[in-house]
């Protein structure tokens, strides 16, 4: 009896260790899951971090039986009905073994995203549904592990750039209220020098490029010329800082105007994407709004 208790309890551990790991695979620069909406209707997901919103593609409408709704209903809006948002409450979204939650998801276009894949994506999860989760990519074995804990004691833990191990940590320094009234932190971070320029950044796994930089940044900062509108240029970094751990040569894109990156000037200036996060194992502490990279 002693030798199957031991057993028993072995395998418990071991599943319970196992339990919380989310297969992904990496497409064209995008992190695509399989999730569950309504409990069990399969459906594709793309991760980005650094959306505020979730999104749904509009061909999964029939499938999922949404119902929409319009942001000038929604009293803590006080949106007009000419620039009212078209949302949908979507139920028992499930990932992994983490409980069934509803995210009220945006509608926006999936096609560029389908293309560079080359199948269909169902959503975008972004920072709406993982508030509050603390999630850890690894990206040697490409699996995401949502955790019950820190990866380190931030009370006591130090970041560290020297040989055999690295640990950087960030603060998200960008908190903001929705259109539908709720607060949410993106994973945005102060400690990160491009060139020596010392930038408010964010980390988002939706973006497939190492960095990317704003036009007003572009500018300011003399990266380059600023491209056109609708337009890009590629660049190479002579230096980047993430919190004192320095890379060489590091490829960059300068965004041109009309990209949409204006509203958002203010609030970051360059983003780090998963050509350069695939370099670490990323965790996004949403519980005690942390970026922590190791390696």
């Amino acid at each position: 009896m002693a030798k199957i208790s031991i057993i028993v309890l072995i395998f418990i551990t071991a599943m319970s260790c196992c339990a919380a790991e989310v297969p992904f695979t990496l497409e064209k620069g995008y992190i695509v899951i399989s999730a569950k909406a309504k409990k069990d209707i399969p459906i594709e997901a793309a991760i980005f971090t650094g959306s505020s919103y979730s999104y749904f593609n509009e061909n999964v409408l029939k499938r999922l039986h949404l119902q929409l709704g319009y942001t000038n209903d929604l009293p803590v809006t006080g949106a007009s009905s000419e620039n009212a948002l078209v949302f949908a409450d979507i139920s028992g979204i499930v990932v992994g073994d983490e409980k069934p939650v509803e995210v009220k998801m945006r509608t926006q276009s999936f096609d560029s995203m389908i293309k560079a894949i080359g199948r269909n994506i169902d959503v975008i999860l972004g920072v709406d549904y993982f508030d509050g989760k603390i999630v850890q990519f690894d990206f040697q074995k490409r699996v995401i592990g949502f955790l019950d804990k820190p990866p380190v004691d931030y009370g006591s833990a130090r970041s560290s750039t020297g040989p055999g191990t690295v640990r950087l940590m960030f603060k998200m320094d960008e908190h903001y209220q929705t259109f539908y009234g709720t607060m949410f932190s993106l994973p945005v971070a102060e400690e990160v020098f491009l060139n020596g320029a010392k930038l408010r950044t964010l980390f988002n796994t939706g973006v497939a490029f190492p960095v990317s930089i704003s036009p007003f940044a572009t500018k300011q900062y003399s990266f380059g010329k600023v491209p056109d509108n609708n337009s890009t240029a590629r660049i190479q970094l002579k230096s980047i800082s993430l919190d004192g751990y320095e890379m060489a040569d590091v490829p960059a894109l300068l965004v041109g105007k009309g990209s949409g990156w204006a509203e958002n000037e203010n609030r970051y200036r360059a983003v780090v994407g998963i050509g350069l996060m695939q370099n670490f194992n990323v965790t996004f502490d949403w519980k005690n709004k942390m970026i922590v990279l190791e390696r």
